[in-house]
């Protein structure tokens, strides 16, 4: 028995913006953290969300370069990640709890391609490490600061 997939009708498209996706939807006062925030897509998410009201923490790698992008933009913090390191993400969402703050909004948007044959610690090839295993982990490791909102 062969089903076909029959696409979602969600209203939004190529062409729509953060700030129509997120219309009617009042962050104020909440906490988002935004992977691959400084940057493309992520940061037209952060500049919606802050400009809604949200507090957004954005983790990079680069932070130097992380900084350079987001100079303009109020109320975002930037903190280190990689997600191709399973440390580093567990030090992310260890310092949660420590803050005694909730995570109301996780976008998982970072991501990479065409990256030259690179392993992480555990073996896994670059591109898949940071756009799978590491935004799952990263999700997986959050849950609580993501249940007390």
């Amino acid at each position: 028995m062969s089903q076909t997939q029959t696409p979602l009708d969600s209203g939004f498209g190529a062409a729509s913006t953060a700030m129509e996706a997120i219309a009617g939807i009042d962050p104020t006062g909440k906490t988002a953290l935004v992977t691959g925030g400084s940057s493309g897509m992520g940061l037209e998410i952060t500049c919606a969300l802050v400009s809604a009201g949200a507090k957004v923490v954005v983790p990079a790698r680069n932070l130097e370069k992380a900084r350079a992008a987001l100079i303009a933009i109020e109320h975002v913090e930037l903190v280190p990640l990689d997600l191709m390191d399973p440390a580093s993400i567990k030090s992310l969402a260890d310092s949660f709890p420590a803050s005694h703050r909730s995570l109301d909004i996780l976008i998982n948007n970072a991501g990479t391609m065409l990256n030259p044959l690179t392993r992480d610690s555990r073996g896994y090839e670059s591109q898949l490490s940071t756009n799978h295993p590491g935004h799952f982990e990263l999700a997986v490791r959050l849950w609580p600061a993501l249940g007390e909102g």
